[in-house]
């Protein structure tokens, strides 16, 4: 019920956002008497302005993230992606999140309880974006129809990003500002992030970031990123039933995450019931999955991991899963970091390793 007040909430904030923008665009046509070379103009500077603003959005997580003690990790828009080193080059790579148009990525100041500043890296994006269209309120509008497309386009996004919904800032803010235990769940993913993008594999992380953290009231994205990275340190220590058990746990409540999540549980959960249990009813369901096969066409080493498992072990077809090994293997500098890279070179060489010497008995 609750679930179900939050998400009538949302639709109707969403859809006053969208009459209140519609309301002035229609009075700002109107003033302007549009031409049909107008329509041409405002559409687009619809879309360019769209653009720009991801781009001042993610730019100011930086700022404001680096105001705060922050340093740069990625940041992408759209798959475009720049990457630190450590030697203080930028590696441009490609990478497709779902769910996401962008991302900048920081390393956190070191955790201090009560202390950590998370508020301004959070909001960084939505302050940049009315920023930007405050300035250009006061500079050009009305008198530029570009102008006033673009401050459009800016509260639209400020609004979308601050108002706490699916996993946006607004609900990142609103969960790290319930409790302290969600304060460190957010570093946790932060610093996690950086040491992978450093190369540490998640067996050389620190233990610590494994432990449990007992959530007060109900689970929230934060507390389940933890159990993904139970799950990527066992499928690295090759521990089949212990990453089974894993990924099981997430399954009995798949319904309480979020949508990303829900399609990466049913990826691994492939992973892991080819190689424990190939027998199992749920995979052929799985396999069919729309949002999981569209999620797999993604040119990613651990997609193909998953379909040569899927490959070797359920269909019994073993030249699709070296196939798919081969190409996984090309797919290296595709990984989000240097640590995701290593392991998932590691899966790829066990899975060629069990099917050559399965062969060659």
């Amino acid at each position: 019920m609750k679930k179900k007040v939050k998400q009538v909430g949302t639709i109707l904030a969403m859809t006053g956002l969208g009459a209140t923008i519609g309301y002035f665009g229609g009075y700002l046509i109107e003033k302007t008497a549009f031409s049909g070379f107008d329509m041409v103009i405002f559409s687009l500077a619809l879309v360019v302005s769209f653009i720009f603003h991801i781009i001042i959005h993610e730019a100011g997580h930086g700022i404001f993230g680096k105001l705060t003690g922050y340093k740069m990790v990625s940041y992408r828009i759209f798959s475009f992606m720049w990457v630190w080193q450590n030697d203080g080059s930028i590696v441009f790579r490609r990478l497709k999140v779902p769910g996401t148009l962008g991302q900048c990525l920081m390393a956190p100041p070191l955790y201090e309880k009560g202390k950590f500043p998370f508020r301004l890296y959070l909001l960084g994006g939505v302050l940049a974006n009315l920023i930007t269209s405050i300035i250009a309120i006061i500079l050009f509008v009305p008198h530029s129809l570009i102008a006033a497309t673009f401050v459009i386009v800016g509260l639209f996004m400020a609004v979308t990003n601050a108002y706490p919904f699916g996993f946006n800032d607004g609900m990142s803010l609103k969960v790290a500002s319930s409790s302290e235990e969600q304060q460190y769940l957010l570093y946790i993913q932060f610093e996690v992030n950086y040491l992978l993008n450093q190369g540490m594999t998640y067996l050389e992380l620190p233990n610590t970031y494994f432990e449990i953290v007992p959530s007060e009231s109900s689970q929230t994205y934060f507390n389940e990123y933890q159990h993904f990275l139970q799950i990527a340190r066992s499928a690295e220590a090759f521990d089949w039933q212990r990453l089974n058990d894993h990924v099981e746990s997430l399954w009995k409540r798949l319904d309480d995450l979020i949508s990303v999540y829900q399609i990466e549980v049913k990826k691994e959960l492939i992973f892991s019931l080819a190689i424990t249990n190939p027998d199992d009813p749920r995979l052929s369901q799985l396999w069919s999955d729309k949002k999981v096969k569209m999620s797999l066409k993604q040119p990613l080493m651990g997609n193909k991991r998953i379909e040569a498992a899927y490959n070797y072990f359920v269909q019994k077809d073993t030249q699709a899963a070296l196939d798919c090994l081969e190409i996984g293997r090309t797919l290296v500098d595709k990984a989000p970091n240097l640590g995701d890279a290593k392991v998932e070179l590691k899966l790829n060489t066990w899975l060629y390793e069990k099917i050559f010497i399965n062969n060659n008995r």
